[in-house]
């Protein structure tokens, strides 16, 4: 698809809004990140393995290797399917140098939930399902939520993507989704598929 946008001199851009959601940027912008969990539970999930990583997991590759600063290494994973066939749970370990990245998708884990868990040097920031951030150090927690009123497709970054892609189309500057990066997580979970 980027082949047949650039062949046609149009802006193709992956649609991962969680990259552009306010709390998972102040993630990004933490120095020294060592271990990274993304997770993402679902209440009650039904979907064939392909269908559910390529619909709901990817999400969670995307984040989790957005966040990454440095090259990937080494990875490896796992699928679990139930009895009839449907996606159970999908593990995905990334490392780099440095830093080493878990991806956790559970299809039947009672609850709903995303959670992305950034380890630095100096600190544990989680943000869950995009709204609400927390910070620990050795001496103190704390916790930023938006306010109420904040609009749904600004905190999950929706509205921020939107506004990079238009200005990335008026200014002919840079895709907002690098195109190796979008390419990197969609191959990640084709091989952890065909493994």
């Amino acid at each position: 698809m980027y082949d047949l946008a650039a062949a046609r001199h149009l802006l193709l851009t992956c649609g991962f809004n969680r990259r552009f959601a306010p709390f998972n940027q102040q993630l990004k912008a933490l120095p020294d990140k060592r271990m990274l969990v993304a997770e993402k539970v679902r209440e009650v999930g039904s979907q064939d393995p392909e269908t559910a990583v390529f619909d709901l997991m990817i999400h969670m590759v995307d984040t989790g290797l957005f966040l990454l600063d440095e090259p990937l290494e080494h990875t490896s994973g796992r699928l679990t399917t139930t009895a009839t066939g449907a996606l159970a749970q999908g593990y995905l370990t990334v490392q780099t140098a440095h830093e080493q990245l878990e991806v956790i998708t559970n299809m039947y884990g009672g609850v709903n939930l995303e959670q992305v868990t950034v380890q630095t040097t100096g600190q544990r920031a989680s943000v869950t399902d995009l709204s609400t951030k927390t910070v620990m150090t050795t001496a103190t927690t704390t916790t930023t939520a938006f306010p109420d009123w904040t609009p749904t497709l600004e905190k999950r970054g929706f509205a921020p993507l939107i506004r990079a892609f238009l200005t990335a189309v008026t200014t002919h500057g840079p895709n907002p989704v690098d195109p190796t990066g979008a390419i990197t997580s969609h191959a990640v979970c084709r091989h952890l598929l065909s493994d």
